[in-house]
């Protein structure tokens, strides 16, 4: 597995687990902010499920345990994106290494989530694998605009603007068609809320106020009720690490801490 380790190697551990798409571009702005006291750990995790096919949690999480365990880590604070927090939240419920969960920007299954029903029968291994060839870069880019609070602004977070077309084109066609097919019936079988609450672990979730993809209130509500702590970024949307990445390491530091 490919990933950036970055900070103070003796300060307690961080790991960044990215959605689909992503990369770890999306905690670029959070880990400039933390590896002055923490060793800071960004996994690359675009390329897991293409061989196999395999784009469930349980089987993309097996990688990264063994990655915490080749480096012998402890006390680890994991924090997963979207896609990412399912990730997370698998590899804590194996893994003695971790000490807490970070779940930002996912809900705990697709009750409260925006996405068409036509969209599992639309999106294809082969329809995406022709949008990544053809879909021109500002097409790309308008379209992943609607992910971010109606202010945001690209220069806010240098370099996104081109990771978000990369990410994009580099993603695993089955993957994203997982997304929005497959995965809908693999969180209503087994939703985050109640694998929170199975978890003996602090659980903190973080919010956007503006996430377009899932709603947050109805999200923080169950994850309150699952016994995380929960936390509304307002003026963000599906990604507060990125649009808010001061409120983002503020609200993080406080929850490592307690």
């Amino acid at each position: 597995m490919e990933f950036l380790d970055e900070g103070l190697r003796t300060g307690p551990a961080i790991v960044f687990v990215h959605g689909i798409p992503g990369s770890v571009d999306w905690f670029a702005g959070v880990a400039e902010r933390l590896t002055g006291a923490y060793r800071v750990i960004r996994l690359d995790v675009h390329e897991q499920g293409a061989r196999t096919g395999d784009f469930g949690a349980e089987s993309r999480a097996t990688p990264i345990i063994e990655l915490l365990d080749e480096l012998a880590l402890t006390g680890v604070t994991i924090v997963g994106h979207s896609f990412g927090a399912e990730l997370a939240l698998a590899v804590a419920a194996r893994s003695a290494r971790v000490a807490r969960v970070v779940v930002v920007g996912q809900a705990p299954d697709y009750r409260a989530a925006s996405i068409p029903s036509a969209a599992r029968w639309v999106v294809r291994p082969w329809s995406v694998r022709l949008a990544q060839h053809w879909t021109p870069g500002l097409v790309i880019r308008l379209a992943n605009r609607a992910v971010f609070a109606p202010r945001f602004r690209w220069s806010s977070a240098p370099g996104l603007a081109e990771a978000v077309v990369r990410d994009f084109r580099s993603a695993a066609p089955a993957g994203l068609a997982y997304a929005v097919g497959e995965r809908a019936a693999d969180l209503a079988a087994d939703p985050l809320d109640a694998r929170v609450a199975a978890l003996d672990l602090p659980v903190l979730a973080v919010h956007g106020r503006h996430d377009h993809l899932y709603d947050s209130t109805e999200t923080l509500s169950r994850f309150a009720a699952a016994g995380a702590r929960t936390h509304l970024v307002e003026h963000a949307g599906h990604a507060p690490q990125v649009e808010q990445p001061d409120e983002f390491v503020t609200v993080l530091g406080e929850f490592l801490r307690d």
